[in-house]
């Protein structure tokens, strides 16, 4: 039987990988207006968000050795960022302003989904923890 733990587990870190580190940049902190961390040139892009850490890397830099050891993926994956549930129909339009494609998917009666891509390709997606029936 595993061990049980004081503190229950959850994701700290999210990782995207993407060719163009500064269109990623000026997505994410102008269109979805992410606050930047850290970041390396040619390398990453860090976000804070609320008890988690947003990780953007170059995937052909992320191979080289360094500090930590080389991981690497490739642009085409998913995230998703908890939003009020209230805050669904602002965050559509914001994100049409932008020219966004925004696809909205309904989680029954908890909650809604807004789901479109960065310029890397990578599915994002803005729900509210409710879909998990998460408080």
């Amino acid at each position: 039987m595993p061990q049980a733990y004081a503190l229950p587990m959850r994701a700290l870190e999210t990782c995207l990988y993407v060719d163009d580190l500064e269109a990623a940049e000026a997505f994410y902190s102008g269109v979805l207006g992410l606050s930047l961390f850290g970041k390396v040139a040619g390398r990453h892009l860090f976000y804070r968000l609320e008890g988690s850490m947003l990780l953007i890397f170059d995937p052909a830099a992320s191979l080289q050795p360094g500090d930590v050891p080389p991981h690497a993926g490739k642009p085409g994956g998913h995230a998703c960022l908890g939003i009020a549930r209230e805050e669904t129909d602002a965050w559509q339009a914001r994100l049409e302003g932008h020219g966004l494609k925004v696809t909205r998917y309904a989680w029954g009666n908890r909650g809604e989904s807004l789901y479109f891509e960065d310029p890397a390709g990578n599915v994002l997606e803005l729900a509210p923890p409710s879909i998990w029936g998460l408080g």
